[in-house]
């Protein structure tokens, strides 16, 4: 019925598609990991989800590889979280962005951790101004790194890693 509706809807040229996929919002799970987004005002909010008691990830590139990458962590540590910002300088090469000059733009930044879970929410600017970053806004498609690890230290490998070309 809805689907119907939709079809009607286009053949009279009354709905845009187009607008459709540029909402501003999505949600994505792989392999256990979810990510979803919204983008409020000038702020991007992020909240990341995955079966796990160590860190939580995600990366943003133009292109499917790990070089360049624009990479935020998180975890949940004696109760409190922690998220960092990261740039990838080559794989298995990747900082803190505080150690390469720049600055964090992170803010509302809350966790929780579950039997089953670990559960970590935060926003980035939408334009960012850093050299070690990514303009994330609306309508802007990059590669989606998703990762986990059962450990809370960045530095331990991730248990799972996976990727999706997304659309913000």
């Amino acid at each position: 019925m809805i689907r119907s509706i939709m079809l009607l809807g286009l053949a009279l040229g009354l709905c845009n598609t187009s607008s459709f996929a540029q909402t501003g919002h999505g949600s994505i799970n792989r392999s256990g990991m979810e990510v979803s987004w919204e983008i409020v005002g000038e702020r991007i909010h992020f909240t990341l989800s995955a079966p796990t008691h160590g860190w939580v990830g995600i990366g943003f590139n133009e292109n499917a590889g790990l070089k360049g990458t624009y990479l935020i962590m998180g975890n949940v540590k004696d109760g409190r979280p922690i998220v960092m910002e990261h740039y990838v300088l080559s794989p298995g090469d990747y900082r803190p962005i505080s150690d390469l000059g720049g600055t964090s733009s992170l803010g509302d930044i809350t966790g929780q951790e579950f039997e089953d879970k670990t559960i970590v929410r935060f926003s980035v600017p939408v334009m960012l101004d850093q050299i070690y970053k990514k303009q994330l806004g609306r309508g802007k498609s990059f590669h989606l790194l998703m990762a986990y690890s059962s450990a809370d230290d960045f530095q331990h490998h991730s248990m799972m890693r996976t990727s999706a070309k997304i659309t913000l």
